[in-house]
């Protein structure tokens, strides 16, 4: 490609042309992305204009190749290669940028959290299938952004590059019927499900309603702020938190945790030891309280409204958790319409879903 040197650039050689690579003019594939997230829904819902997906219990990650080099980052921009190498053969086509989860599954085929995070914590552990890639969105494709192509296209897009591996897949999706998917979902003991708008664009780093997720069962992320443990140092109850709009950490309740992960909380946790309480709020205090600075975040399933938990129990540590998303949400009401067919059609997405862990 021919282009003139700029008439005010005053050299000797000014009038002669120069030569431009295209290859390396060519724009690569950001590497600083932001994952969209979803909002919460009150409640499951029906509508022809959302898709239906399955909730991967997983770590959001990115997938690329770019000039032949493989890229796997977490939502911060944070290589994850090393701490999964076996995706390090992952094959795609030249300039495409995914969006996804890294799952790792129990012997039924379900993804599990707590699976994954014992092969990537401290004392990694090869227990369950996997890891898997498992991509749900399209975002770059031969090098061009589809950011602003709506869903619908992006997935018929992502279905059309054929990714099919030990490695990696491309789950089903459902039309219109979140209600019934839900109730499936939850047969199969699996987390929930996810709605998006079919004509939504990807909005990097937006947390918005154009995506709601369901949950089985109630779910959030909070603040570890400290333990409550027994004489032995094992951890019995999460002191949990939440950043309100100002700023300040918020005490919304405590979260039970398992006997069989009571020593490796306390174990985990000693490095953020704090010789004080950083919630903004009353705490009960009790023999055996043990303060953290504010810098982990833990999943707690719960029986609460937003902000308030009740009945909570620890699941596991998030590893690419950010305490500052960690704020109360109102839920997001949709009205729901009525379903078109019953629950054999979001079993067979559940079935397909769960055989790309096989």
């Amino acid at each position: 490609m021919l282009a003139p040197v700029p008439r005010d650039v005053r050299t000797p050689s000014a009038a002669q042309p120069i030569l431009l690579d295209v290859a390396h003019a060519r724009a690569g594939i950001p590497r600083d992305l932001a994952p969209m997230r979803p909002r919460t829904a009150a409640a499951a819902f029906n509508s022809p204009e959302h898709l239906f997906e399955l909730k991967w219990d997983g770590l959001r990650a990115f997938a690329s190749l770019d000039r032949g080099a493989i890229r796997l980052t977490d939502r911060s921009g944070g290589d994850l290669l090393p701490l999964v190498p076996e995706l390090a053969d992952l094959r795609l086509p030249e300039g495409t940028l995914l969006d996804g989860e890294i799952v790792v599954c129990d012997s039924r085929g379900r993804p599990s959290y707590e699976l994954l995070a014992g092969r990537l914590g401290p004392r990694a552990a090869k227990r369950g299938r996997g890891p898997i890639y498992v991509a749900f969105d399209l975002l770059y494709e031969a090098g061009r952004p589809l950011l602003e192509r709506p869903l619908e296209e992006r997935r018929r897009r992502l279905a059309g590059l054929g990714l099919r591996g030990r490695a990696i897949g491309v789950p089903d999706h459902l039309e219109t019927d979140g209600e019934p998917f839900l109730e499936v979902v939850a047969e199969y003991g699996l987390e929930g499900i996810v709605a998006k708008r079919r004509a939504s664009t990807y909005v990097p780093g937006a947390r918005t309603r154009d995506w709601l997720k369901c949950h089985v069962t109630p779910r959030a992320d909070v603040v570890l702020g400290g333990l409550a443990e027994d004489d032995a140092h094992a951890a019995l109850r999460a002191l949990c938190g939440m950043y309100a709009d100002d700023g300040t950490l918020v005490f919304v309740g405590e979260a039970s945790v398992p006997a069989y992960l009571g020593r490796w909380l306390d174990e985990a946790t000693r490095a953020f030891a704090a010789d004080a309480s950083s919630f903004a709020s009353p705490v009960p205090v009790r023999a055996g309280t043990r303060w953290l600075r504010p810098r982990l975040v833990a999943i707690v399933e719960h029986a609460g409204d937003a902000g308030v938990l009740r009945d909570a129990r620890f699941r596991a540590l998030r590893f690419d958790g950010r305490p500052d998303d960690c704020r109360t949400e109102e839920p997001v009401q949709v009205e729901s319409t009525t379903p078109s067919a019953g629950t054999e059609r979001p079993r067979l997405v559940v079935l397909q879903s769960l055989r790309l862990t096989d």
